[in-house]
């Protein structure tokens, strides 16, 4: 095990020398629209490292995650990297670092750090979010949406960031919107998908 201190921060890089157990890593793998290799991917990794980022001291949780990504990001520069196991699924090498490396220009990796989940059923499309709870955020829903799944994905990304980078908590009977006009009701019940008790729903 590797540990070290930055910025009041513990930091602790640990070789694990198996696969995730269970097949957990490729089962979460299959949810990553973003990558359909993601699977096949998770599926020949023979060992892994955990990551782990404990404050000792001030600071928040978003600087927090902008250093365990640094952190990640300088792992994935081994050449035997297969993918980044977190947020719930399996992300590429290549588009993590990506995302990351336009932290330098203050730009957020938001679709690294909170996986947003799509599907479809006869009531209409839905999505959520896992993890927000990184953030001392709650978990969030759109549930039986007429809308298709790209503006789904587009709103509560844009919902994600706005809470991620101006620190907003959202509260039970409240309304979020991306302009005047809109105004969007929330509410705070158990959760339907994404594996939080509780999620605050989006009427969107």
């Amino acid at each position: 095990m590797l540990t070290f201190n930055i910025a009041g921060n513990l930091c602790a890089v640990s070789l694990m020398p198996a696969p995730i157990p269970d097949g957990e890593a490729e089962a979460s793998a299959a949810y990553n629209y973003y990558w359909p290799e993601a699977v096949e991917a998770a599926r020949q990794h023979q060992a892994h490292l955990l990551i782990a980022v404990m404050p000792t001291g001030d600071g928040t949780a978003l600087e927090r995650m902008r250093l365990y990504s640094k952190i990640v990001s300088s792992c994935l520069a081994d050449a035997n990297a297969l993918g980044v196991y977190t947020s719930g699924t399996v992300f590429a090498p290549d588009f993590y670092r990506s995302l990351c490396d336009e932290m330098r220009n203050g730009q957020l990796p938001v679709p690294v750090w909170v996986f947003l989940g799509l599907y479809a059923d006869e009531s209409g499309n839905h999505a959520y979010t896992i993890g927000m709870a990184q953030f001392d955020k709650m978990e969030m829903e759109i549930r039986a949406s007429q809308h298709d799944m790209s503006e789904l994905h587009n709103t509560l990304l844009g919902i994600c960031t706005y809470l991620i980078s101006e620190d907003v908590t959202l509260h039970d009977g409240e309304t979020i919107g991306f302009s005047a006009e809109q105004q969007l009701r929330i509410t705070q019940s158990p959760a339907i998908a994404g594996g939080a008790e509780e999620t605050l729903k989006i009427a969107y």
